[in-house]
Parts: C-alpha cells; structure tokens; sequence
C-alpha cells in the first residue's frame, strides 16, 4: 500500500481490517503494520510520508 496525505498507521489498520473492526482490533493491529514497516517509516510511527510504500502483514 502507498501511503497518501493524511494518512496514519490506525487509519491504514482501519481500513485494511474493514468497517466491522473494532478500536480494540485497530488498535492490536496498528502496531503490527508499524513493526512490518519500521525499516520504511522510521522511529516515529506517528510520522507516515506520502509516497511510502508499506508492507502489508497478513491480519491475524
């Protein structure tokens, strides 16, 4: 997935987990696509670029 402006990590999770996904599941998962990405994204999980493109680990 490439990241696009305004973009966040909990959004992404949001989004890849569907509309049945609660904040609890978002908020387990976020980290993981965090982890999968650090390489990529940096220390700041907080701080995504437009035009990254993150790895997308298998949902759990």
């Amino acid at each position: 997935m490439t990241v696009r402006i305004g973009d966040s990590l909990w959004g992404l999770s949001a989004a890849r987990l569907g509309p049945y996904a609660s904040d609890v599941d978002i908020a387990l998962d976020w980290p993981r696509l965090y982890q999968a990405n650090r390489d990529v994204i940096g220390d700041n999980p907080h701080l995504l670029r437009p035009g990254q493109v993150l790895r997308v680990p298998p949902v759990s």
